[in-house]
């Protein structure tokens, strides 16, 4: 009576998925043509809705659904694959990844196991979290949401086919709506929670999921003429390699952006019967269909190792050979592993607790690896020092979400005792705090630290991140806070201001921008970024020297295109510097620097911005270059003689790189001078660390 379309194979599926994985897969390797291939996973949402409803659906109807056959076909489906690779990718990461890595590898394994990656990475995602292609398992994300859907969905099936049988169709469209919307709104808030959690997410599944339901009541668009379905799967198509072709990282995602792909997705599904349903379903495509799901679990996981363990960015081709490599672990673990353990051998609930006992198995490695602190043991002390130097995180930085400076005596001294300096910016400026306090210490300073994660030291303007939608107002209120506190403390005799001053113009891909407080970023053109900077930081200088503050201009440090801690772990980690060193190759580094090639901002015009409005500020406003201190002669050090990093990644100094730069903002001769005299008046005793403003910045 019920007949179940859905159940049939359809070759052009597995095609469809071809499509989706090799999107995904080259986009991860760096093919500019695939830009927008991250779309491959929202064509798997809507492949799964509309294939595992399918199977829900029509066993309701039948009157034959158990959760317990659901759930076993399911673990039978996903999990032995999985568990295959995560046991390959432990021995790897053993070998690989320092403690600190191991530990959070293991925390993440732990969570795709338990089908929660995508709310750990969610919770575990902040400013200073490692780079994406630092995490192995990340990938596991979109199984997350997957599986929590299926968690869900069964249950609302039921409950709608037992009292909302007549308008099953129109309640889940009404879900799929709601979710929708809230993904869209949701995506000018808080992007991440919209990337990653399943309620902004649910919708996609939901439409393969409608789709399912629509063909097993009978319901096809591939009813009428062939012209008209071929044209229907050629909009579908199209709608699917757009995006893949156009969209980037700057693109708003998912929100409306996913609106695309979705759609193109189902309509190919819908037109089984069409010229582009019949060229997905050849044999090549199909083959990749097949293999799809190995491959990308394998294609991840050795593209991090390898960016792990490189110190530079991974070039395409080695990026490509990777990806063909895993592309032959991916044909092995189908043939070997995911076809024979979906054969069902045994009873459906004997099954679901055989494969309870395996995740129990194998999560006790990871668990006792995240206990033991990731197994320290397996490297010598060395490690664990360039690790602990390199976590260090200046508490008083807030991040973002945050409107007023963070309190407690390490960033708001009590007392008002004189003298005191206030070093006010963002993460740069938080990263130069511990040397600055050090030598506040030792100097009987008080030092105030008003640092803000992303938020330029500026009170006449702001910077707007598309990523994070509200940080540019929260930025204005948090630089008018700490305004007020300047203007209201008299012992504050000297400011200094710090920052990524170059980071929209470096980020304006993504649409990042300087823009006047109130603004939206839109209506700010990205050649208008020098002139807002140079405007509002000459208005900054001028505003704190009629609080009769004293004012140091710190150009930024060195930004290094590689990784400085991924340098240092490098040659600390056997098996790590034979791999690096093949993947990387000679690049001029020796153990403790590198040529000033490899800094990114060293000719860099925002310098000359910071220069020149030095140059026209009032006395009492000198400009400190923390060049002259962390990079002498023609390369610029990034490791201190015994191996301790000086920075914590490309860009942020570390606890041992602070106090080096830290010295150079305050001389030793300044001590006495900040007592009696005005900061100008020393500025001509800073020789060989004070650029002064009458000389060329390069």
């Amino acid at each position: 009576m019920h007949n179940n379309p859905v159940r049939a194979y359809r070759p052009d599926i597995d095609g469809l998925r071809s499509v989706a994985v090799i999107s995904v897969v080259l986009f991860h390797a760096g093919l500019r043509s695939f830009s927008g291939g991250f779309v491959g996973v929202d064509i798997f949402f809507v492949i799964s809705g509309y294939l595992i409803t399918g199977h829900i659906y029509g066993d309701i109807l039948k009157s034959e659904f158990k959760f317990t056959r659901f759930y076993a076909r399911r673990a039978r489906r996903i999990l032995p694959a999985l568990f295959f690779v995560l046991a390959v990718s432990f021995l790897i990461g053993f070998l690989l990844l320092s403690p600190g890595e191991f530990r959070k590898f293991s925390h993440s394994a732990i969570a795709a196991m338990l089908g929660f990656s995508n709310v750990y990475y969610w919770l575990s995602s902040n400013y200073f979290s490692p780079a994406s292609d630092q995490l192995p398992m990340l990938m596991t994300w979109s199984l997350g949401v997957e599986e929590q859907f299926y968690m869900v969905f069964p249950w609302i099936i039921l409950f709608l086919n037992r009292y909302f049988k007549q308008a099953i169709l129109p309640a889940i469209a009404t879900l799929v709506v709601l979710s929708f919307i809230f993904s869209v709104a949701a995506l000018k808030i808080n992007p991440a929670f919209t990337f990653y959690l399943l309620p902004t997410r649910a919708w996609e599944l939901g439409i393969g999921g409608i789709l399912a339901v629509m063909e097993t009541k009978g319901l096809r668009l591939d009813r009428g003429g062939s012209a008209a379905v071929n044209a229907i799967a050629l909009i579908g198509a199209i709608l699917i390699v757009a995006p893949i072709c156009v969209y980037n990282d700057s693109t708003p995602f998912p929100g409306a952006a996913a609106l695309l792909p979705v759609l193109g997705s189902a309509l190919l599904i819908a037109t089984p019967s069409s010229i582009v349903a019949f060229a997905l379903g050849s044999r090549p495509f199909v083959f990749i269909g097949l293999v799809s799901y190995s491959w990308y679990l394998w294609h991840w996981p050795l593209l991090s190792f390898a960016s792990v363990a490189s110190v530079w960015p991974l070039p395409q081709s080695t990026a490509l050979l990777i990806v063909g490599i895993s592309l032959i672990l991916a044909v092995l673990t189908y043939y070997l592993v995911e076809k024979p353990f979906r054969r069902p051998g045994l009873s459906n609930g004997r099954t679901l607790w055989r494969y309870a006992t395996a995740l129990a198995v194998f999560a006790l490695p990871f668990a006792l690896t995240a206990l033991l602190a990731g197994v320290p043991q397996r490297f010598g002390s060395q490690v664990a020092r360039i690790e602990e130097i390199a976590g260090g995180r200046e508490a008083c930085l807030v991040s973002y979400g945050a409107t007023a400076p963070a309190l407690g005596s390490n960033c708001q001294p009590a007392g008002n005792t004189e003298p005191a300096i206030a070093l006010i910016g963002d993460s740069h400026a938080a990263a130069l705090a511990p040397g600055l306090r050090a030598i506040a210490q030792e100097r009987g300073y008080q030092l105030y630290v008003f640092t803000k994660t992303s938020c330029p030291p500026l009170t006449d303007a702001t910077r707007y991140m598309p990523n994070h939608p509200l940080h540019a107002a929260e930025c204005s209120a948090y630089n008018a806070k700490v305004s007020g506190l300047l203007r209201e403390n008299d012992a504050i005799k000297k400011v200094i201001l710090a920052g990524y001053w170059s980071a929209p113009m470096r980020e304006a891909e993504t649409g990042s921008r300087y823009i006047s407080p109130g603004a939206n970023g839109a209506e700010q053109a990205e050649n208008q970024n020098g002139p807002t900077l140079e405007s509002a930081l000459a208005s900054q200088v001028a505003q704190l020297r009629a609080m009769n503050k004293d004012v140091v201009l710190l150009q930024d440090v060195p930004l290094f295109n590689f990784n400085p801690v991924r340098a240092v772990l490098q040659r600390a980690i056997p098996f790590r510097a034979a791999f690096g060193r093949w993947l990387d190759g000679d690049r001029d580094l020796t153990p403790y620097d590198a040529p000033m090639k490899a800094v990114a901002n060293f000719n860099d015009p925002v310098r000359d911005i910071i220069a020149r409005v030095a140059e026209k500020s009032p006395p009492g406003v000198a400009l400190v270059d923390p060049f002259n201190a962390l990079c002498p002669g023609a390369r610029c050090s990034f490791s201190a003689a015994d191996g301790a990093p000086l920075f914590i990644d490309n860009q942020h100094l570390s606890t041992v790189g602070s106090e080096i730069a830290a010295r150079a903002v305050l001389p030793a001769d300044d001590e006495e001078k900040m007592r009696t005299t005005s900061f100008s008046d020393q500025q001509s005793r800073m020789t060989g660390i004070v650029r002064h403003i009458d000389t060329p910045v390069r």
